[in-house]
Order: structure tokens, then sequence, then C-alpha cells
């Protein structure tokens, strides 16, 4: 008894965990859309969502049947059969969803609590029924395989459905809008505005009251019988409404349906997918007490209860789950990290600035077809039609719609409420025909297809977003792989007994915080290279000179990593090497996104500004070959060092020493130079290179003819030439850097 009732502690705990892990993912559903638009600002979006979080967890009271008994029969199990089973899907579902936040994928927490049930209970089922000496045949009456491929089917027709709507209802709307919509907002923004507000608010009725006790409701039967009375009645109210703010206040009606939206999603998602979360731990509680109730040994109480009774839970444990939510979505950066996927695969950026995702050969080949496929349908579109739409999309307007700087807007405020409203369609449709789906999938993929009908999706950005997207798919379609055979697992091991349960509960502990750890590592670094690449958009200063303030940030970051080599090279300090060799690495992937961003600031300069905008290009260049040779020699070094070669001779660690000064120097003198108002002083500097330079062509000289005198090892003779040629390398470039300014400011 002692230990099953740990196991009941145990779900609780980790029904907290759950909510934390599985809203950071789930936050994306309604969050997105209010956040890439900028509605309003971040700390009121989220005050919204959290009001809806609240006012959804005590609308779901009813137990969702995919916990109790829509995946496997518990009436075929025992109750500490049933216990092994959720405290395997708890674990399993903690470790998925911080992968994939780790990821910054979003996925289904429909589809992982589905396969974990699946996975654990197909295990336990088998052993179950080896234990009692059944016939192979008979383990499939453990699951229900009925309601398993409905939903799976119902997974697959939502991806599609959502994403055609949303290339077609986005492409109908942007043809009404267009991107400069100031002026048809008069017009149309009141009507746009009552029709989405009107859906928002049936979506509320039909997903957001289904399934909880006040679907019983005398008042929620009145309207369900006088539905199309009540929703016309709402759409002309909500209609005059809007135009009335718009009129008498300014209140952009569009802003209206997007807060709108993002409250009834936050709504929904807490009080139906509340149970993804915390629906295995409250019936495996509930369980328990029916079974302390009941006297009867564990393994010899089978679970009618489950299968037959409607499990509710209680009003409180809703309360604790709602604040649990609310703070995760404040508190969370793998949250935002999820977020920030979808807003960059769907952002407005013709220049594709998002390269995460590496293009392969089906990305590729995925948009060879559509830009074929495109050719074909261009030839059957009406030309009035074609030449319309087209109007829309003039390349002054998109350009008008992208700003650079980073605080612009992912996408418009039309296309945020396109999203919200056609997501809430959706979903209220396929609830209303009791069709399974995930509202994670439906979000993002009508978010896809309302970005492609944007022509977010240039040919810049095509096979990248491709790739992103693919790689979303992909992971739902692992994450059901990943919940079946890790649930599978977990149920494995704690059917052995005690020990291993214990051992396994250790080892996801473990696991969990070295996850959060590296985390929190690389959310540090990422937030390194976001403040050098802000450098670029101080709206402040003028191009040139944020350009220029980057770069030299860059050389300073560089001087310390080249005197970090240096000195790991004297003291045999790998460990030093390698960290620098990382960071190298990772300044290496910056400065392409460096020149990509230097190219799109330039834009902002005049046609009399020519010369500014090569300094600035070349300078980024520059600084990448800079790096580059850096890299080459911690990459060399490293390996030498690691792979235990003969120790460097005395008298070449003393030259060592001398170069590291006199490099060091020569930085400083640099980054002091750069920063003159009246610019470089290029004669000061090139008679400091030229000294380095003699010193350096003197010592390498020197070297090559202790190699020929004493016979030195090839990979010792290599790693000694390769730091005089590296470092005349980092001082020719850090020159030609002056001299590029030098020539334009002096």
């Amino acid at each position: 008894m002692d230990y099953l009732l740990f196991i009941v502690a145990l779900l609780l705990l980790l029904a907290i965990a759950d909510l934390i892990v599985g809203v950071s993912n789930d936050a994306v559903n309604f969050l997105n859309s209010a956040i890439g638009s900028k509605v309003t600002t971040y700390r009121n979006i989220i005050l919204i969502a959290s009001a809806g979080i609240l006012a959804g967890c005590f609308f779901s009271s009813g137990m969702m049947e995919i916990a109790r008994k829509g995946i496997f029969q518990p009436q075929h199990f025992t109750f500490d059969k049933v216990m092994w089973i959720f405290l395997a899907v708890m674990l399993a579902d903690i470790v998925l969803f911080d992968i994939f936040n780790a990821l910054g994928l979003p996925t289904s927490t429909t589809v992982s609590i589905v396969f974990e049930l699946l996975g654990a209970a197909a295990i336990v089922g088998f052993l179950f029924a080896a234990e009692k000496g059944e016939a192979i045949g008979e383990v499939m009456k453990y699951i229900n395989a009925e309601s398993t491929f409905s939903i799976i089917s119902g997974i697959f027709l939502s991806i599609v459905i959502a994403f055609t709507a949303g290339v077609a209802v986005q492409y109908a709307v942007r043809s009404a809008f267009t991107f400069q919509y100031e002026d048809r907002l008069k017009s149309l923004g009141a009507p746009f505005s009552g029709m989405g507000i009107t859906v928002i608010i049936y979506f509320l009725l039909i997903k957001g009251l289904k399934g909880t006790t006040l679907a019983q409701a005398d008042w929620v039967r009145t309207l369900n019988d006088n539905i199309v009375v009540f929703i016309l009645l709402i759409l002309v109210v909500t209609t005059a409404i809007s135009f009335w703010l718009q009129r008498q206040f300014r209140v952009n009606p569009i802003k209206i349906v997007v807060i709108a939206g993002t409250f009834s999603l936050a709504m929904a998602f807490a009080g139906n997918d509340l149970v993804n979360f915390i629906g295995v731990p409250i019936a495996g509680l509930m369980a328990y007490q029916n079974w302390v109730d009941s006297g009867v040994p564990a393994d010899a109480l089978y679970q009618d209860y489950l299968a037959t009774s409607d499990v509710i839970v209680p009003t409180y444990m809703l309360g604790i789950a709602g604040l649990v939510m609310a703070l995760t979505i404040w508190l969370s950066a793998k949250a935002k990290k999820v977020t920030e996927t979808e807003i960059s695969l769907s952002k407005q950026d013709e220049d594709g600035s998002d390269d995460r995702f590496k293009p392969n050969t089906v990305s590729r080949r995925v948009v060879k077809t559509a830009m074929l496929l495109g050719s074909v349908f261009d030839t059957f579109i009406p030309r009035n039609i074609k030449r319309r739409y087209d109007l829309s999309f003039e390349r002054d307007k998109l350009r008008k719609a992208t700003r650079v700087d980073q605080d612009a807007p992912a996408f418009d405020l039309i296309r945020a409420g396109t999203n919200l409203v056609l997501a809430s369609i959706l979903i209220a449709w396929a609830t209303s025909l009791k069709l399974p789906l995930s509202t994670t999938y439906v979000t993002f993929m009508v978010a896809m297809g309302t970005s492609l009908a944007d022509r977010a999706w240039g040919r810049e950005s095509a096979v990248y977003r491709v790739t992103g997207v693919l790689s979303v798919i992909g992971g739902w379609f692992i994450t059901a792989l990943f919940a079946f055979s890790v649930a599978a697992f977990f149920a494995f091991v704690i059917y052995q007994g005690v020990l291993p349960t214990a051992i396994l509960l250790g080892v996801v502990a473990v696991y969990i915080v070295v996850s959060n750890i590296k985390f929190a590592h690389r959310e540090r670094q990422s937030k390194k290279e976001k403040s050098r690449l802000s450098l670029l958009e101080e709206p402040d200063l003028d191009v040139y000179i944020r350009s220029k303030n980057t770069l030299v940030t860059m050389i300073i970051e560089a001087s310390g990593h080249y005197s970090t080599i240096l000195n790991g090279i004297r003291n045999g300090d790998a460990s030093a090497i390698k960290k620098t060799d990382n960071e190298l690495q990772e300044l290496i992937k910056y400065t392409y996104k460096l020149k990509r961003n230097s190219l799109r600031a330039i834009r902002q300069l005049g046609a009399a500004d020519r010369r500014s905008a090569e300094v600035i290009v070349h300078g980024a260049d520059l600084i990448q070959d800079l790096l580059q040779s850096a890299k080459f020699l911690s990459t060399e070094s490293l390996q030498y060092i690691e792979n235990l070669h003969e120790s460097l001779a005395t008298g070449f660690i003393a030259t060592l020493e001398e170069l590291g000064v006199k490099m060091d120097k020569f930085f400083t003198l640099v980054t002091n130079q750069l920063n003159e108002e009246d610019g470089p002083n290029v004669s000061l500097i090139r008679k400091s290179r030229n000294e380095i330079r003699e010193f350096i062509n003197t010592n390498f000289g020197n070297e090559l003819d202790l190699i020929r005198r004493k016979n030195i090892g090839s990979k010792q003779a290599l790693l000694q030439t390769s730091i005089f040629l590296q470092s005349r390398d980092i001082q020719a470039v850090l020159f030609r850097i002056c001299k590029i300014y030098g020539r334009f400011e002096n």
C-alpha cells in the first residue's frame, strides 16, 4: 500500500511538472498571432492569455475519455497494473516535451498522451497476459484500437485541411485588404471584426463548453437549439460596436479580433487540453481512492470503475492547474523558444532571414515541384484576377510591410486575425462533428498556409521554410514513435519491481536537470548573438556607425580568443582551447548572419552613400576571414594537444609568449584607432604592423632552419609554422580593416 500511495503522490507531482513542460510547448497555439503581429505589448498579451487560461481551467470539469478509457481497456487491468501504466505515461510525457521544448519545436499534447497510453498499455497488457498464461491473440483486448485509429486519421486530415484553408482564406483576405490596408479598413474593418468576433464566440461555445458540466445547463441547451439566430444577433451587434469604436475612438477593429482570439484560444486550450497534462494523474488518484474503499488487494481489483464511472476533477485542482499554467507562460524561457520557431517560419521577410533549418534534398524537391505547379496553375488563372492580386504584392508595398529592425512585427494584424479566426472555425467545426484533432496541428498549419498566401515564402526563403515546416511535421510523427517506445520501455522497467522503478526515476530526474542546464547555456549563447546583431539595429545611430560598432566588438572578441589559444598552447590546456574553438565556430556562423544583415541594412543608405555601403560589406567579409584564421589555429592546436604529441621546445614557448604580447598590443591599437572620431591613423598602424610582421617573418625563418637541422617531427613542425602563418594572416586582415575605414574617414 505504501508503494502505491507513493506512486499516487508522484503522479500528482509529475502532473505539475507536466503542466510546466506541456504549456511551454502548447503556448505557441494561442500566443503566436498576438506576439507576431505585436498587437500590444508582450506583457499585455501574456495578461490576456493568462486570463483566458484561468477562466478556461474552471470550464474543464469533465474527465477527457482519452485519459480514462479512450486508448486502453481498463476493465482488463488490475489496479496495480493501471498505476504502472499511468506512471510510465507521465515520465515519458515529461521527457518528451522537455526534448521538444529544448529544440524549440511545437508538438502535440494529444498525440503524445495517445501514444504514451498506447505504448504503456500494450507492454503491460502483453506482460500481464503472459503472467496469466493467456494466448497471444488475447493481447489486443487490452487496447482500444478503433479509437486510436480514429485519432490518427483525424490528425492526418487536419494537417491537410488547415494548411489548404490557410492559403485559400488568406489569399482572399489579402486581395480585399492589401498590405497597405489603412484606407480599406474604413469600409471593411468593422464587418471583418464583427465576423471574426462572432466566430470566436461560437468557438468558445462549441469548443470551450463542450465536455464540461456547463454543457448540460439549460441556458446552454437553449443556445444550441437557437444557434443560428444567436449567431446572427452576435454578428450584427459586434459589427455595430466595432464600427462605433472605429469612428468615435479611432480603434483599429482588427486589434479587437486578435485580442479576443488570443483570449478564446487560451481559454479553450485550458478548458479542453488541460486534461492532457492532469487527466492521467487525476484518474490515478480517483482509482486509488476507489481501491482503498474496496478493501480488495491491488493485484485482484479489476478497473471496471475507470471503464464505467464518470471521473470528475475537483475544482480546487483545476484552480491550481490554471495558476501553474499561467505562471509558466510568464516565466518559461522554453515557451518563448517554441514561439520564436513558428513566428520565424511565418515571418513576412522576403529575404528569408531565418536559416536555422538547413535545406535538404526533400525540401529542395518540394520547392521545385511547387514552382512547376505554380507555373501550370498560373496559365489557368484569369488575367484580371491575377493582375488585381499582384497589385496587393507590389515590391514597394512588400518592402514597407517588411521592416529591417528587430522591433518590427513578424506579420501584420490582417494575417494575425485570419490565423486566429480560421483556427477557431476549424477547431469548432471538427469538435461539433466529434472529429479528433490537435489544436497544435491546426494552429501551426493555418499559420504556415497564411504565410505562404502572403508570399512570405519568397525565392530567398522558401527552401529554408519548407525545411522548417517539414522538420516540425516530421517531429509530430517522431512524437508518436518516441511516445510509444519510451512509455513502453518505462512501463517494462516499472513492471519489474520497486528497485528498477527507483533507478528509472533517478535517471529521469538527472536527465531533466542536465537538460535544463544545457538549455540555459544555449540560451545565454543565443542572447549573446542577439546582442551582437542588435548593434546593427540601434535606432539612434546611422547604419555606418552601427556596422562599425559591431565590427569593433567582433575584433575585441577575436583578440580574447587568440590570446586564449596561445596561452593554451604554452600551458597544454586542451579544455581552454576546446572552449575557444567552439565559440569561434559559433562566431563564424554568426558572421554569415552579420554579412546578410549588413546587406539588408545598407538599404537604408541613400544613393550618395555608395562608399559607405562598400565599407560596411567589405568590413563584414574581412572579420569573417579573421575568425576563420583564428578557428584554423584553434582546431590545429587542440588536435595537437589532445593527441599527446611531443611537447613544444622551451625556446619556442618563449617566442610564443613574446608573440602574444605583441599581437595583444596590436589588437588594442587597432580597436582604439577604429574608435577615433577622425578615423584610424593608418600610418601609425602600418608602423606597428611592420614591426610585428618582421618579428613573425624572422622567427618563421628561424623555425624552418630548426626543422631542417634538428629533424623536428612533422606534427610539431606543422603546428609551430601554422602559429606564425595564421598570426601573420590575422594581423594582415586587421590592417586591411583599418585601411578601408581610414580611406573613407580620413
